[in-house]
């Protein structure tokens, strides 16, 4: 992953399982910490910029790559780009990396828009397109 926004976190107790590493579904919520970050950090306003435009977006996949643990304390980064933007879905990747380098995780998630009436999926606002594009250009 080249050039990306980066969110420091660090593992508490209750994030890992008995054999002291972080519990594999925690990865996915490690994914939405760093999304509703990097959205902010772009300018993103989930009321002002979706819901009060009639508009939501779900995840519509998730996949993750485990590489390495995680474990209790360990300081780690979730970088996060723009990847493929459709007509009405964008992916997004995040490579979960510990403080020392280590590579922990590979997650992809797709955001799927919807039209908060019918919850059926429609277009990306143009607002929100230019500023994933411009995201995803400035990674490149």
């Amino acid at each position: 992953m080249g050039p990306a926004f980066a969110h420091r976190q660090r593992v508490r107790f209750g994030e890992t399982d008995l054999q002291g590493v972080v519990y594999y579904a925690n990865y996915l919520l490690y994914a939405e910490v760093g999304r509703v970050a990097f959205l902010r950090q772009l300018g993103v306003e989930y009321e002002r910029d979706l819901l009060a435009r009639g508009v939501d977006f779900t995840i519509g996949e998730a996949r993750v790559r485990y590489r390495a643990p995680l474990r209790f304390d360990d300081e780690f980064d979730i970088r996060v780009q723009v990847g493929e933007i459709r007509q009405s879905s964008w992916s997004l990747e995040y490579a979960i990396d510990r403080a020392d380098g280590q590579h922990c995780a590979l997650v992809t998630t797709v955001q799927v828009m919807l039209d908060r009436a019918s919850s059926r999926p429609t277009r990306i606002p143009p607002g929100l397109r230019e500023i994933l594009d411009r995201a995803r250009q400035a990674a490149a």
